[in-house]
């Protein structure tokens, strides 16, 4: 332990020294990357212990053991991410972008140092035993705690600190998609809303700092990507049209329903430990029915887009009684509705993760049902593909309100361009349907409520 604490103590004096021989941008550039490697490496880390719990999970279906594992796994994960926060960080823990952008408003974006590893501890547990959530929103916080401590050792001032604070949230996405613009766009859009254009560029070197790491690491496999070629049809503007009403209406129902839940166990008299076992329970449930809702559920995202739809119901309870084409419809399309219940349970009761994976998981479902159901007709044929695609980004921009995020992201995601018009007015419309009906997305609801009741006092 002394060893190791010298070994920090040489690197912060070694910092400190290259600091006095730079001018002041200078050294913010060099700091970027600094934090930029950081924050990629520690996207590493969370994503690959994920993925190999994930492997071990379906390593145990050889021996007839996956159903209890995804009966056992959720429960155990909430409990444990509950007793992890309870005990050892003592309750001091917030979940979520908005935690972030309060340090933002009210900490002079201080963010306190143990959540540069307490959140990819809490959400491994939680997402890597089956928790249905997503990964990105605990990457976002420690890179942006990586960003800020790193601001406050070496004593940046508050302007500067909060732009360190907003290149480890870039880097942070960027490493866990391999996407360093949907990284810049994310900071910019998401976290520094007020930037000015000297903040573009250490933002953006951080970014690719971040891809590039997980580039060099990070296995291929873990990621999410699409390199397939896809090919724009202009005659289905029309269909991209009504699809985009149905994407809005499905970000309206996923955001309110996720907020009632989260409003209901607020309200619950159950103390902690009840709401994890009860929240467990219900996670666990769904789950055994709906197998895919395990974990953040990339794999069945790939799945359909390279048309593997037998896969979405194979190993669940129900796949004996699917045998007709309308019932694998109705199957992924429930599945795709159930998830916000599955993840709302997973956070609400105890555990953490986040709402970006989630988001992108009920547009892949809701742009396959749409395209699948328009095909059974028989008025036309559509690429399901490109619509499970599109829902991604139309999905992602209705329930997060980043809409340059879900058009960007998921165009690098699908390694080209061709589908950007469907994505731009998917997305857009989406955002503007959402929009209409609730002035925040759910992330940020408790913080608006929080800023409000603060005011008041």
């Amino acid at each position: 332990m002394k060893i190791r604490w010298n070994y920090i103590r040489f690197y912060e004096k070694v910092i400190f020294w290259v600091g006095e021989k730079l001018t002041r941008n200078q050294f913010i550039l060099l700091s970027a990357v600094f934090v930029g490697l950081s924050a990629g490496i520690a996207a590493i880390a969370l994503k690959t212990a994920v993925h190999y719990v994930r492997q071990l999970i379906l390593l145990l279906s050889a021996y007839d053991w996956q159903n209890l594992a995804y009966l056992l796994g959720p429960l155990v994960g909430i409990l444990c991410t509950v007793a992890y926060i309870r005990y050892s960080l003592k309750g001091d823990f917030e979940r979520g972008v908005g935690s972030v952008l309060y340090a933002i408003k009210k900490k002079y974006s201080l963010i306190s140092p143990h959540r540069m590893y307490s959140h990819l501890i809490s959400s491994s547990i939680t997402v890597g035993l089956g928790g249905s959530a997503g990964l990105e929103s605990p990457i976002v916080v420690t890179g942006a705690a990586i960003g800020s401590n790193y601001g406050r050792v070496y004593r940046l001032i508050h302007r500067e600190r909060t732009l360190m604070l907003a290149c480890g949230a870039a880097a942070g996405i960027a490493a866990v998609f391999n996407a360093p613009i949907a990284g810049v766009i994310f900071a910019l859009e998401a976290i520094m809303t007020e930037a000015t254009i000297s903040a573009f560029i250490p933002i953006i070197i951080s970014s690719v700092s971040g891809a590039l790491v997980s580039m060099i690491v990070l296995n291929e496999e873990i990621l999410l990507s699409y390199k397939e070629a896809l090919i724009f049809d202009y005659h289905n503007v029309p269909l991209y049209i009504l699809f985009s009403l149905f994407a809005g209406w499905a970000s309206v129902n996923y955001g309110r329903m996720a907020w009632h839940i989260e409003k209901f166990h607020q309200r619950s008299r159950y103390n902690a430990w009840w709401k994890a076992v009860r929240g467990g329970l219900v996670v666990a449930l769904l789950i055994f029915m709906f197998p895919t809702l395990f974990g953040e559920g990339y794999e069945s995202i790939k799945d359909l887009m390279h048309g593997r739809a037998d896969a979405i119901y194979e190993s669940s309870v129900f796949a004996q009684f699917i045998q007709e084409e309308w019932m694998v419809l109705l199957f992924i399309g429930f599945t795709g509705f159930i998830k916000v219940v599955a993840t709302s349970f997973t956070l609400s009761s105890g555990g953490n993760g986040g709402n970006f994976a989630p988001s992108l998981f009920v547009g892949s479902y809701m742009g396959f049902f749409f395209s699948r159901a328009v095909n059974m007709t028989g008025i036309t044929h559509l690429n399901e593909s490109n619509f499970v695609i599109v829902g991604m980004a139309g999905l992602l921009s209705g329930i997060m309100y980043t809409p340059l995020t879900a058009i960007f992201l998921i165009a690098e995601l699908t390694g080209g361009y061709d589908l950007m018009i469907p994505i731009m007015l998917v997305s857009a419309v989406s955002f503007a349907i959402a929009r209409s009906f609730e002035k925040y997305p759910v992330d940020k609801r408790g913080l608006m409520e929080r800023l409000a009741k603060e005011e008041a006092e």
